[in-house]
């Protein structure tokens, strides 16, 4: 269903956790796990955009039952390219053709 399709994917906040999101390809997914190939992006205050972007992709397994919520992204988004904008308090990564995505609020992390 999300394979090879290029996600989101929210983290639950546990205790005293900053957000924290996945921003990939999916490669394998099943009942208990989601795979993507992608970059972990974290709300953070001490970066002037907001958000901290691991520099290169990796694999990741990703829990299903630590997953708030998974957005599907166009697949013209280049995961090489992630573009983080504000709107009011809102962090949000630029979607060219849709609209864009929501990573956490400033101030969060």
């Amino acid at each position: 269903m999300i394979k090879d399709r290029i996600v989101r994917i929210k983290l639950k906040r546990g205790y005293q956790q900053r957000p924290l999101s996945y921003l990939g390809k999916v490669t394998a997914f099943n009942d208990h796990w989601v795979v993507l190939d992608g970059r972990a992006l974290l709300v953070c205050r001490a970066q002037p955009n907001g958000v901290q972007i691991d520099k290169r992709p990796s694999a990741t397994m990703v829990p299903r039952e630590n997953i708030e919520s998974i957005r599907v992204l166009p697949d013209t988004f280049n995961v090489d390219d992630i573009r983080v904008t504000t709107e009011g308090q809102q962090l949000q990564i630029v979607v060219d053709g849709a609209v864009d995505c929501y990573v956490g609020e400033l101030g969060e992390g």
